[in-house]
């Protein structure tokens, strides 16, 4: 992998996720084309996976494109609680709901064709996981902190068709989401964008502000983790997320952003070290969920 093409790729991904829509379908197009090289890339770095080198390329492009959705509604999600809780912002209900609204909410506001497309891989990504727990008899837990994972996809559709009815609408269709609960959606978006835009301003960044220092740090994927922590360092995933987090706010102290080999998957924001960790089993979890019940649930794309 070459220096040039980790800088291309991390220029592209900031265009694509944090721009809004150009105007000119030419260029958009042209992007698109970009994003799709990138990925085919990415997928051709899975070669070197023991988990994956025995699917065609084709099937290992639609796993880069699910890990890489799923992968970036995590950090975002976490990203959420470390909003919460150093800028002491007041949660009125579960902080795993609200970290799940924050992340939807900010894919929302991107605008994008790939943004929403990363929330359509979350939802696919919940309900798979749902699917696979069902076939494999592991009892639902009702006491967590999060809710359900076939209750958070549908949260995310109730958000996505909140902000658009329209444009979703195939979408609410598609996993049975009743006409009754899409009217009351744009209610539930509502709420959620205006408080944490309300929540969020006082801490946004004046341009004459310094930007605080977010650190992004990949750790040694160790034995067949190593092609995941390749990819992810190819996409830039969490510069990504640290540049615009540095961008847009004013945080109270540096922070960190690190993928590391954990010993299973887990994602967290840890207050008391100021990191959070994203664990490349995570990522490995994704792919394996996506080869065994990938082709369950096909839902829209809306990256074209």
């Amino acid at each position: 992998m070459s220096t040039k093409f980790a800088f291309r790729a991390a220029g592209l991904i900031w265009l694509l996720l944090f721009s809004a829509n150009p105007a000119s379908a030419q260029y958009a197009a042209e992007k698109a084309l970009a994003f799709q090289q990138r990925v085919d890339e990415a997928a051709r770095m899975m070669d070197n996976s023991p988990r994956l080198r025995d699917l065609s390329h084709e099937r290992r492009r639609g796993i880069v494109l699910f890990v890489t959705g799923n992968m970036l509604f995590t950090l975002l999600h976490e990203i959420g609680h470390a909003h919460i809780t150093e800028m002491g912002l007041p949660v009125l209900g579960r902080e795993e709901d609200a970290a799940d609204s924050f992340a939807v909410v900010t894919m929302l506001k991107v605008g994008s064709s790939f943004s929403h497309d990363v929330l359509v891989q979350a939802t696919m990504g919940w309900f798979l996981s749902a699917y696979r727990d069902e076939k494999e008899g592991v009892k639902l837990p009702f006491y967590d902190v999060h809710g359900l994972d076939r209750q958070r996809a549908f949260q995310i559709v109730c958000l996505m068709v909140g902000s658009d009815p329209d444009k979703f609408r195939d979408l609410a269709e598609k996993i049975d989401m009743p006409e009754e609960r899409q009217s009351s959606c744009q209610g539930d978006y509502s709420n959620a964008s205006w408080s944490w835009e309300t929540l969020m301003k006082p801490h946004r960044r004046a341009p004459a502000r310094a930007k605080t220092k977010i650190e992004a740090v990949y750790g040694k994927g160790e034995g067949d983790l190593q092609a995941f922590e390749e990819s992810f360092r190819m996409l830039r995933l969490l510069e990504t997320v640290a540049d615009r987090a540095s961008e847009e706010f004013v945080w109270r102290r540096p922070f960190r952003l690190e993928m590391q080999t954990c010993g299973g998957p887990n994602a967290q924001w840890d207050v008391a070290t100021r990191k959070l960790t994203l664990c490349y089993e995570m990522g490995a979890e994704f792919a394996q969920l996506y080869r065994q019940y990938g082709e369950r649930i096909p839902l829209p794309r809306y990256y074209k």
